[in-house]
């Protein structure tokens, strides 16, 4: 299992991202925790529908910064 963190536009993927485990860190304003590997295409099909970055372990995996 890997940490990942969602940033940018995620409002409307709120309830998509708890479903995968995900919880908001309120101080960093981002979903995060642990995932498996396996649910990564999950995470990026939805970051891709709602326009928002996908970090794992600090790292950008999927999303623009902008």
């Amino acid at each position: 299992m890997s940490q990942y963190t969602c940033s940018g536009r995620t409002f409307n993927a709120k309830e998509d991202l708890k479903a995968l485990g995900l919880r908001w860190d309120g101080q960093k304003k981002c979903w995060a925790g642990e995932l498996e590997d396996d649910k990564l295409d999950n995470l990026k099909e939805l970051a891709m529908k709602y326009n928002f970055n996908v970090s794992k372990n600090g790292v950008m995996v999927y999303g623009d910064e902008k």
